[in-house]
């Protein structure tokens, strides 16, 4: 994933959480489903994906400031 890409996803997905059209646990469900994403990269040996998942969830909740799922 490129960085345009990145910032593409964060940018939607901090519009429909600043417009109310998801909620803070929904946002949440977004983070935990990324993270999953990452895990099943590093599974499938994919450190770099690994990464770049793991710097779109950290951009989640910066951009959103909703705390991460507790499970991470």
């Amino acid at each position: 994933m490129d960085t345009g890409t990145e910032l593409a996803i964060r940018a939607i997905i901090r519009a429909l959480y600043n417009t109310e059209a998801i909620n803070a646990r929904q946002v949440r469900g977004i983070m935990s489903a990324i993270k999953d994403a990452a895990g099943a990269a590093l599974d499938r040996r994919e450190p770099e994906t690994a990464k770049m998942l793991a710097s779109l969830c950290k951009g989640v909740h910066l951009d959103t400031a909703v705390t991460p799922p507790e499970n991470t």
